[in-house]
This record gives structure tokens, C-alpha cells and sequence, in this order.
């Protein structure tokens, strides 16, 4: 009984030597040629790295070590790049350790890496021609001679913890021939743990993004890792994560967007606080974040805006952002409102409403960039053109209590405007401007020039020029209620500059208006005296001194095109005033000079009343003007006595009995009206 009892104490024992000695034997093999660990270690990462990242993976060169701890040594590891790129992932150097007994128990299968850090490892991103980007294969491995990638799959294989440390992300565009690849993030440090198939991976990642040093940093856990991508149907592992981000810069964002808005924010930093959650197959991702020093066109601003999302890991491009609780407030400007955007199809939808708005935000000139900036710029990737995020369909409503810019001013602002290859095109636009209603349905503005081109489109209604000349000119030279249409381009929003490129057309009619910079009747009152004294009227001409009436407009109508810093009549301005119907010619130009000319026919009734009913006429006068100067100071000139007189000399009756000075002063300016020019007296 005792003798049986000890049998499998015995075989136990034996068993237990037998293995003893075969490890005893494994190591002192190892320790004699650790070349063959080495080989074994260096065929298992290629062939699990190549699988993992869908890129042929080669190792120059693994020394393998088995003291003070198993492990390996890698140099110059390279993942390569398709065709002519440059490799997509490579490292000089990397060092690992390895769990020896699951190794050598499993023949090599099983591949239990203690750690691995990676120093100073460098990621090659390539945007291609089509819009793409090199990443965007990654994890389909390519295949071997027989279709298939190999044995590797068979292994298994865990690392317990990753330590990356100085790693570089680099961007070039295949569409910029001749620039390198620029530095997109950098200093970037990570400490993963259980990175692996199966194993739930844990870590931090710091890196710098658009600064001198570490200002991202991103915490994460995932359960457990799939073992293959998960297929449609299929549950996605669960995760939480926490992103940081302070002092981004705005401007290195501005490179990523598509190419017909990179000019849309100029400058400023951004602070983001997000976390990641999963929640019924979905991952949630919200949080805030807020604006310094934002910057478009005119002076900096500062902002801030919470996002939430809920992102369906099986279609991702299919993501939608919703922007609540944005806030922008600076000088010359004052708005909030949502917004939101989708990837695939990419769409931008917003409303926005605020106080106050300063037009130099968005049509000024693209400010100047300082030395840091543009030191900045050289490690920022340009993408010349992103054909996948060209086009994207914005569209909002955009409402302002107060439009401004300079002394220009637009109050209950409305539109409704969408966004198209970096141009916005007002598809509804209203405005009060100055008492009266502007109609902007149609004006456009192409954001991707340095200076925006622009075009304007404006019907107005009822415009108060008093109000309009006072705060463009300071002073009201103008009064009365206009309407008119306007078709103008131009570029920028200087007007020293703009009033010299600015092109178009328009009209202008004014039913009841006053001119109060000059007063035509204290010109056309003396010009018709002196034609009467020049017909032996004096009396008349002296009750005519007496009576000036002021310049007062009806039912003027004016149509006129503008080029080269003039705006000139297409055809003579017409009005109608209490001296008569009269006509205007020439041009005006942009920096108030005036040179016009023109007749005013003056009435019956106008001269019968200037001379107290002393030269009853049969028909109008016709007095010649011209008025020269300024809007602010016109110089108004009639025409001569001669003239005049032989305006009036038809129109005014002379008595047959009447002889003497006048009839012969009538008969002298008929022959000299009859001489024909150059002709001796």
C-alpha cells in the first residue's frame, strides 16, 4: 500500500526534473548563443508589426539580451511608406524586455513584452492628390506572395507597458512639389499600459500642438482591446478618455480646414477641456472650451463655446458636433448663437445673433503677421488643396441689432447666408439704414482673398440722407427721403484704396429733398438780373436782388457709373425745384469734388414772382449753371449777362410803343447774336 502510494510521488518528482533540466538546458542554450532569441524576437515583430499596422515592417538589426532581464535591443526600425513616400512610421532606436517563460513555453507563439520604449520616433502623415491621407489604410495588412500575411496571426502577443518619449508627427502635400514635410506636433510623450489584442489599455499622452512646449494632454482607458476590427453588428470595446489642450493655436487649425477657409480666423489661442464616454454603442464625447486673442480681420476678440457629440464607431464620418453656448465678445463685436457640424456629407449649419458688429472683422485686410508668427508658419502644415473638405455646405442666419464700420452704421440686420469655396452669398438680406430699408439679397463676399473681394447688391427704400450725409461727411448737406439701387464690387474695406478700384452702377431718386450746402437760387436770382439789365429791365432787376429762394429738389432722378474713383452720369440728372425743371452732366467723384454742368429752365411763375409780376414771361429761361468745388463747398456759377439775356430775350415782352435804350440795347444783342464767330464787327 505504501509502495503504490509513493509511485506518483515519484513519477511527480521525476516529471518535475525532467522539466527542470530542460529549462536549465534552454537557458545555458540561450546564454551560449542568445543570437537565436534574437532572430526568433526580430521575426515575431516584424511579422506582428507589419499585421498591426498594415505597413511592411523591417528591423535593421535586434541584439537580444538575456541579463539582468530578457529582452531586446531594436535599431533603425521602419514602417514603410506606398510607393515614393516616405516611410509612414520609423524609429533609430528601440529597446523592449520579454516574459521569457511564456516565450519559450509556447515554441515562440506567445510573445509577452514586458516594455518597450521608443525614443524620438517620427510619424510621416501625406496628403495625397485625391484628398486622402496615408493613415487612412492603416491596420489593413498587405498581403504575402500567397494571398495570405503570413503566420504571424497565430501569435499572440501583449505589451505590458509602451514608453514613447521626443516623438514627431511630420505632414507634406503631395500637391506642393518641392516643400518638405513640415513638423505638425512635436515633444510628444506617451505611457501606455496592456497595449495588446484582448488586453485593456490605459494610459497618458502629452505632446505640444502649435507651441515651444507640452500643451495636449489626453488620458484614456479602453476595457479591452478587440481582436480584430470590429465588422457591422459587432459591439465596440468601451472607453473614456479626458482631453486638455491650452494655448493651441488657432492659426495651425486654420491649415486644416479646407483651403477656402483658411483665412476665415487669422490669429488667437484656444483652451479645450473634452471627455469621451461610451454610452449604448455610442461614444459621447462633450465638453468646452474658450477663444483668447481670437482673431479674423480686425481686433482681437475673446470667446468660448461647450460641444457635444455622439459618435457611432461603425460610421464615424457620420459624426455630428453640436456647438452650444458660443459667446465672442471684443471690440466691435458682440455675438452668440449655436452651430454645428457634420464630416460626411460636411455641413455647417449656424445661427447667430449679437448686439454689435464691426465690418472690419470681416472685410479687412489680412492683418500683418509678426516674426513668431511667421517662424510658426514654416512648421505648420499648408495643405494647398483638400479636394475631400472643398466643398461644404454652410449655411445660417446671422442677426445684429448694430452693423458698423467707420462712420457707416446698418441697424435690425437679418440674413440668411450660406457658405460656398470660402465666399458668403446673402440668399436673404434686410437692414435699416439711416430711417429708410435695404434689401442685400444677393451680395457676395470671396473670404479667401487677402483683401475680401465683394460685391454689393442693395435696393433701398426711404433712406434719410440728412441722417446718412451727417455720419458719413458731418453734415447734412443732403436732406430729403431717397430710394435707389446699387450694384457695386470692390475689394477690402479701405476706402482710400476702395474708391479708386470700386466699379458698378446705380440710381438714385429723391421726391422731396434740400441741398443746403449752397443756395442755386442766390446764383441764378443775379444771372437773371443781369440778363434783364442787359434788355434795359432795371427796375425788374433790381426787385429781382431782392428775392433769393432756397435750393429745393423734387422728383430727382439720377442714374450713374462708377469707375476710377468717379461716379459719372449715364445720362443727365433730372429734378425738379421751386425755380423750375433743370439738368445736371459730368461726374461726381468719390472723394467729394464735383464737376458738373447743366441748365435750369427757370419757370414763369418763378421770375414773375422774383419781379413782383414786373416781366410777365411767355416762356422759361434757360440759365446755364456750372458747379465745381466740393459736396462740402460747391462753387455754382451761372452763365454770362449775354446769355442769360438772350435766354430771356424771346421770353420777354418788350411794348411797341417802348423806344429808345431798350429797343436798341434788344436790337444790338440780336446782331450780335446773328454775328457769326470770328467775324469783325
Amino acid at each position: 500500500m505504501n509502495r503504490a502510494s509513493h509511485r506518483p510521488r515519484r513519477t511527480l518528482k521525476v516529471a518535475l526534473a525532467i522539466v527542470g533540466a530542460a529549462f536549465v538546458l534552454t537557458i545555458a542554450a540561450l546564454a551560449i548563443k542568445p543570437s537565436w532569441l534574437g532572430e526568433r524576437l526580430r521575426a515575431q515583430v516584424e511579422a506582428v508589426a507589419t499585421r498591426s499596422l498594415g505597413r511592411k515592417v523591417t528591423i535593421e538589426k535586434l541584439d537580444a539580451h538575456l541579463l539582468p532581464t530578457p529582452g531586446a535591443t531594436i535599431t533603425n526600425f521602419r514602417a514603410e511608406g506606398a510607393e515614393s513616400e516616405p516611410p509612414f512610421l520609423e524609429a533609430s532606436r528601440v529597446t523592449a524586455t520579454v516574459q521569457l517563460w511564456p516565450f519559450v513555453r509556447s515554441l515562440g507563439k506567445d510573445v509577452r513584452v514586458g516594455s518597450v520604449r521608443l525614443v524620438e520616433p517620427t510619424l510621416n502623415l501625406v496628403h495625397h492628390t485625391d484628398g486622402s491621407w496615408n493613415h487612412e489604410t492603416l491596420g489593413h495588412p498587405p498581403e504575402g506572395p500567397s494571398g495570405a500575411s503570413g503566420g504571424a496571426s497565430e501569435s499572440d502577443t501583449a505589451i505590458e507597458h509602451l514608453r514613447l518619449r521626443d516623438g514627431v508627427v511630420r505632414v507634406m502635400d503631395q500637391e506642393t512639389e518641392g516643400r518638405p514635410a513640415v513638423v505638425a506636433l512635436q515633444d510628444i510623450d506617451a505611457d501606455l499600459n496592456h497595449v495588446g489584442r484582448g488586453q485593456p489599455l490605459e494610459g497618458k499622452v502629452r505632446m505640444a500642438v502649435a507651441a515651444p512646449k507640452q500643451n495636449v494632454e489626453l488620458d484614456l482607458k479602453v476595457d479591452s482591446l478587440p481582436e480584430s476590427m470590429p465588422q457591422a453588428g459587432q459591439p465596440w470595446p468601451r472607453a473614456t478618455a479626458r482631453l486638455k489642450g491650452k494655448d493651441v493655436s488657432v492659426s495651425a487649425f486654420r491649415h486644416f480646414l479646407p483651403a477656402s477657409a483658411t483665412e476665415y480666423f487669422t490669429g488667437g489661442a484656444l483652451d479645450v477641456d473634452a471627455d469621451l464616454k461610451t454610452d449604448q454603442d455610442r461614444y459621447v464625447l462633450s465638453g468646452h472650451g474658450s477663444a483668447k486673442g481670437l482673431r479674423l480681420r480686425g481686433d482681437p476678440a475673446n470667446g468660448s463655446f461647450a460641444f457635444d457629440s455622439r459618435i457611432d464607431p461603425n460610421q464615424p464620418k457620420a459624426a455630428k458636433v453640436a456647438f452650444t453656448r458660443i459667446a465672442l465678445s471684443g471690440p466691435g463685436v458682440e455675438l452668440g448663437g449655436t452651430a454645428s457640424a457634420r464630416l460626411e456629407p460636411a455641413r455647417v449649419r449656424f445661427s447667430l445673433a449679437g448686439k454689435e458688429l464691426d465690418l472690419g472683422h470681416l472685410l479687412g485686410a489680412m492683418p500683418p503677421r509678426s516674426a513668431p508668427d511667421e517662424a510658426r508658419s514654416s512648421n505648420t502644415p499648408l495643405i494647398s488643396k483638400r479636394t475631400g473638405l472643398g466643398k461644404v455646405d454652410a449655411e445660417g442666419t446671422l442677426r445684429i441689432a448694430t452693423l458698423r464700420h467707420g462712420p457707416l452704421t446698418a441697424s435690425d440686420v437679418d440674413v440668411l447666408a450660406t457658405l460656398d469655396d470660402g465666399a458668403l452669398l446673402l440668399r436673404r438680406g434686410t437692414a435699416q439704414v439711416y430711417g429708410g430699408r435695404a434689401n442685400l439679397t444677393g451680395s457676395r463676399v470671396d473670404f479667401t482673398k487677402a483683401q475680401p473681394a465683394w460685391s454689393l447688391k442693395a435696393t433701398l427704400d426711404g433712406m434719410d440722407t440728412a441722417k446718412a450725409f451727417q455720419a458719413l461727411t458731418g453734415r447734412s448737406s443732403l436732406q430729403g427721403a431717397a430710394s435707389g439701387d446699387l450694384q457695386l464690387s470692390g475689394a477690402g474695406l479701405d476706402w482710400e484704396r476702395v474708391r479708386d478700384q470700386m466699379t458698378g452702377t446705380g440710381s438714385l431718386r429723391l421726391r422731396e429733398g434740400v441741398y443746403t450746402s449752397t443756395d442755386l437760387g442766390e446764383t441764378v436770382v443775379p444771372a437773371v438780373s443781369q440778363g434783364l439789365e442787359a434788355l434795359g429791365k432795371k427796375g425788374a432787376s433790381e426787385s429781382v436782388r431782392k428775392a433769393g429762394q432756397g435750393t429745393r429738389f423734387k422728383d430727382l432722378d439720377a442714374r450713374f457709373r462708377i469707375q476710377d474713383g468717379w461716379a459719372s452720369f449715364t445720362q443727365p440728372m433730372a429734378f425738379d425745384s421751386d425755380m423750375g425743371k433743370g439738368t445736371l452732366d459730368g461726374r461726381v467723384s468719390l472723394d467729394e469734388r464735383l464737376e458738373l454742368k447743366g441748365t435750369i429752365q427757370a419757370s414763369q411763375q418763378f421770375v414773375s414772382n422774383l419781379t413782383h409780376g414786373a416781366v410777365p414771361l411767355k416762356a422759361p429761361v434757360s440759365v446755364p449753371i456750372t458747379i465745381t468745388g466740393t459736396v462740402k463747398d460747391p462753387q455754382v456759377k451761372a452763365g454770362g449777362p449775354t446769355g442769360i439775356a438772350q435766354g430771356l430775350l424771346p421770353a420777354v415782352p418788350v411794348p411797341k410803343e417802348l423806344t429808345g435804350p431798350a429797343n436798341q440795347a434788344r436790337k444790338g444783342l440780336k446782331d450780335l447774336f446773328q454775328k457769326r464767330p470770328g467775324e469783325k464787327r
